[in-house]
């Protein structure tokens, strides 16, 4: 593991777990049913570090740098697919000496593996929830013709490495923030910053979306066996409301899903009305 800088958010709660190959940042607080947060592709655990204060009053709250993210270091590129990093999850909450996760939710990506958490754990939690969830499969043909062509590209290490070296020079990051549709203040932009000057972190990024198997995860949700929720950005530039509002309807019918004022990191930005909503599931 990589230690966060001194001033990341929370790192008072930091803790290095090595489980198998991965050398994990994880943050811990609390104590009480376990709550399991998943940031997105290209996040950490910082995503949620509004957050975590006020949940770790109802339990015990466990916030990863998943592999190939942030400051969690050791995970093969190739292994970031969402059966293998609900694998590496149970490793990590089995050596941290703690039961199975009460509540799991995730944000963008990290909602598709709270899924495949739930789908495959030998017991699900008691409930699901996404925050802005990246479900929206690309379409037939470009799953058949072009991603074997454009994914090895794209996560290769000199395309990675490329994408981190532009970061600074170029303010290629702030147009993608503000593409989401979330006008995140200077310190959380900062701290993206710092994220994506890694050219590990790039590559485990773009990895993880290359990876995340969306035709053959949402078919098996109507076996899912606990409750769903989903809150989506009404200003969300990444993920529109209606495409996923359909995605939902057809492989989640049961689902509880509402929308809120904000963009697709809209969890970071209304992080106390986040929390309240995670407490109301407990």
């Amino acid at each position: 593991m990589t230690l966060p800088p001194a001033d990341w958010p929370l790192r008072d709660l930091s803790r290095s777990v090595r489980t198998g190959e991965v050398d994990w940042h994880v943050q811990v607080a609390g104590r009480g049913p376990v709550i399991l947060l998943l940031h997105g592709s290209g996040g950490s655990s910082h995503s949620f570090a509004g957050m975590l204060p006020q949940l770790a009053a109802h339990g015990t709250v466990v916030v990863p740098d998943l592999p190939g993210h942030g400051f969690t270091t050791g995970a093969r590129y190739d292994s970031l697919t969402l059966p293998r990093l609900r694998e590496a999850l149970a490793s990590l909450l089995q050596a941290l000496e703690l039961p199975r996760p009460a509540l799991v939710a995730g944000h963008s990506a990290g909602a598709a593996l709270a899924l495949r958490w739930a789908l495959d754990a030998p017991r699900p939690p008691k409930a699901v929830l996404g925050f802005a969830p990246s479900l929206v499969p690309p379409p037939a043909y470009y799953m058949q013709w072009m991603a074997p062509l454009v994914h090895p590209f794209a996560t290769s290490a000199p395309v990675t490495s490329l994408l981190a070296w532009s970061v600074g020079p170029t303010g290629m990051l702030d147009w993608l923030l503000d593409s989401t549709g979330t006008r995140l203040p200077e310190p959380e932009r900062r701290l993206y910053r710092t994220l994506f000057a890694q050219p590990g972190h790039v590559r485990g990024a773009m990895s993880f979306m290359a990876a995340a198997d969306l035709p053959r995860l949402l078919p098996g949700c109507a076996a899912l066996r606990c409750p769903t929720a989903f809150v989506l950005g009404r200003d969300d530039g990444w993920l529109r409301e209606q495409p996923l509002r359909r995605v939902l309807e057809r492989h989640l019918p049961q689902a509880a899903v509402e929308t809120w004022p904000g963009g697709h990191l809209l969890h970071e930005l209304e992080s106390r009305r986040a929390a309240e909503r995670l407490i109301a599931l407990l």
